[in-house]
């Protein structure tokens, strides 16, 4: 571990280390909450619509934030935002844990304290994706979007989750002490990030609006085409995983228990894609690497909701982390090699807020359509809804290689990926 440390910071320096570790931490700690919170819902029926209003409630911030954090992300020392979104999380989180220790959660709070906990990542995540540019170069953006990807994923869905299950079994308000120590560490680290403040409004330089941001993401084909494909992917995964703690109840008669290990197996997947996807991707045009990203993910969602034997299910779920983590990397760098500096917290926030009306769309329609049919049928109709996504990619994004351009101009996003 101390010489993949000392080989980041020689390859991306102090800051991007310190930004990767912070994210790493504070992910194990999202992990663990991850499980308690479907975990705490599905004790009660009834549990189709409590999961699927919990799970919008944690994607609705995206909807209502997502702009106004592109917005702070530009106007304010992006340093600062982050420390300030993981204190802010860390107080939610001891509060729900003080709430259950002296009694229960219905499951309107917790769709509050999962919605908070939401606001904080929707200011985090905008903050982190604006901030990488600037701490590694660009021929660089793939390989350290990879690796925190990796953070994110392994400390979210590998560690967090089933450990977030087992200390759940002897008090159900550990795993929210849990993350609110991950929060104040990974504070503590990013505190020592360097200080980036945006430059004073000037006549010349005004004050950071959404104005241009709109202008530039509507200019560009590519971010279009992109940020509707990945509002339609959002949806889809948002519908599957918050029912997936019923498919693993129901449809493979598994013991609630086996939750936590389904969100590992999936982290599996997305591990290998973080760390293949640099290299695959100076070898692939993202094209055709989106485009295969989504057709996977199709046909694993659609093997989830037909099978009832887990085997098979766990190779469908290391399918879908692969799928939706190298997909997520590809489009990461594509937005972060066509927007301008100036403008990336903001057109960022423009495709978070997509992709979180997506999720809440998704969230709120599987409880519906599960209790109209089953938890296997809103896995299919999932898959079935990527493919009209797999055929706008292919002809809607352009054709061409991964070849370096300035990420600055309004023209220039769109003659290659």
């Amino acid at each position: 571990m101390h010489s993949d440390a000392e080989a980041m910071n020689r390859s991306f320096g102090r800051a991007y280390q310190r930004l990767w570790t912070a994210n790493a931490l504070s992910a194990v700690g999202t992990g663990m909450t991850t499980a308690a919170l479907p975990l705490l819902a599905s004790i009660k029926p009834p549990s189709e619509l409590v999961l699927g209003g919990i799970a919008a409630a944690g994607l609705l911030p995206g909807v209502l934030l997502a702009v106004p954090a592109g917005l702070i992300a530009d106007r304010y020392d992006r340093a600062r935002v982050l420390v300030a979104a993981d204190l802010a999380r860390a107080a939610v989180v001891i509060a729900a844990a003080v709430a259950l220790l002296v009694g229960s959660l219905p499951g309107i709070v917790l769709a509050v304290i999962t919605f908070l906990i939401g606001a904080g990542e929707t200011i985090f995540i905008t903050a982190t994706q604006s901030a990488v540019p600037s701490f590694v170069d660009e021929a660089q953006l793939d390989d350290a979007n990879g690796r925190l990807q990796v953070a994110d994923d392994v400390g979210r869905e590998f560690v967090g989750p089933p450990l977030g299950s087992l200390i759940f079994r002897l008090a159900s308000w550990v795993p929210f002490v849990a993350d609110a120590v991950s929060y104040i560490v990974s504070a503590a680290l990013l505190a020592r990030l360097p200080k980036a403040p945006p430059a004073e409004p000037s006549e010349e330089r005004p004050r950071p609006t959404m104005a241009p941001a709109w202008a530039h993401f509507r200019t560009s084909r590519t971010l279009v085409v992109l940020a509707g494909a990945m509002l339609t992917l959002s949806l889809c995964g948002s519908a599957v995983l918050a029912m997936l703690v019923l498919l693993v109840r129901r449809q493979y008669s598994l013991d609630g228990g086996w939750f936590g290990p389904a969100l590992t197996v999936i982290a599996c997947g997305a591990t290998l894609a973080g760390v293949v996807a640099g290299r695959v991707l100076a070898r692939l045009s993202a094209r055709s690497a989106m485009a295969a990203a989504v057709a996977l993910n199709a046909a694993s969602y659609v093997l989830l909701g037909t099978t009832g034997l887990w085997p098979i299910a766990a190779i469908a779920l290391f399918a879908w982390g692969f799928a939706v983590t190298f997909g997520n990397i590809t489009s990461i760098g594509i937005r972060q090699r066509l927007i301008p500096t100036e403008l990336i917290g903001r057109v960022m926030g423009i495709f978070r807020g997509a992709l979180s009306a997506g999720g809440v769309i998704g969230a709120l329609g599987s409880g519906l359509l599960a209790r109209a049919t089953s938890v296997g049928t809103v896995a299919v109709a999932a898959g079935a809804l990527q493919l009209p996504v797999v055929v706008a990619l292919l002809t809607g994004l352009p054709r061409g290689t991964r070849d370096d351009h300035p990420t600055s101009g309004v023209d220039s996003p769109d003659r290659t990926i």
